[in-house]
């Protein structure tokens, strides 16, 4: 089965944004054009991650 990608509903962007509403929706053409940028994005979720835990193990601890 193919997998759907999500289109967005409405006009097409402005043409400036296009390109980046591509970047952003498109995972291979993303890898292709900017090799890096999904290591990066991937990179800055298992930090955000990390912060959410370390933020939930620090409420979740009883004060004092």
């Amino acid at each position: 089965m193919s997998k759907l990608h999500r289109r967005p509903h409405g006009p097409p962007p402005p043409r400036p944004f296009a390109q980046l509403v591509r970047i952003e929706g498109d995972p291979a053409y993303r890898d292709r054009y900017f090799p890096g940028l999904s290591a990066a994005i991937a990179q800055r979720g298992h930090w955000r991650s990390a912060e959410v835990d370390a933020l939930v193990g620090r409420l979740r601890s009883p004060p004092g």
